[in-house]
C-alpha cells in the first residue's frame, strides 16, 4: 500500500496508466512492446492496487467514517483504475479481465 510519502508515486503511476491507455486507444495495441500492450497494462494496474476488490468495497461502504489516510488510499485506487473501462475492451476473457471488470464496478463506490 502507498503511504503518505508515496502519494507522488501513485500520481505518477496513474498518469502513466492514462498515457499508455491513450496511446493504445489512438494507435492500437502492440503486444511486442510492453508499454503498449493491454495485457501488460492490466498486470501493471493490478500490481499497483494494495486493496483487493472486497477490501475496497468494504471500506467504501462507510468511507466518510474512515481515517483520512484510508480515504486517500481509496481515492488513489479510484485514480489508478480510471482507465479500466477502455482497457477491458482490449483484453481476452480470463482472470485479469474479470478482476478489472470487478474493479470497474467497485470504482463507482470509491470516494
Amino acid at each position: 500500500m502507498f503511504d503518505h510519502t508515496d502519494g507522488r508515486a501513485a500520481r505518477l503511476a496513474q498518469q502513466e496508466f492514462m498515457l499508455r491507455m491513450w496511446v493504445i486507444d489512438r494507435l492500437g495495441p502492440d503486444d511486442t512492446d510492453t508499454d503498449w500492450s493491454p495485457e501488460a497494462l492490466a498486470c501493471d494496474t493490478l500490481d499497483a492496487l494494495a486493496f483487493t476488490p472486497p477490501q475496497a468495497a468494504g471500506l467504501a461502504e462507510n468511507w466518510r467514517d474512515l481515517p483520512t489516510e484510508q480515504i486517500r488510499e481509496l481515492r488513489r485506487h479510484k485514480n489508478l483504475t480510471a482507465h479500466l473501462e477502455s482497457l477491458v475492451d482490449y483484453l481476452a476473457p480470463g482472470p485479469a479481465r474479470e478482476q478489472l471488470l470487478t474493479w470497474t464496478a467497485i470504482r463507482l463506490l470509491l470516494p
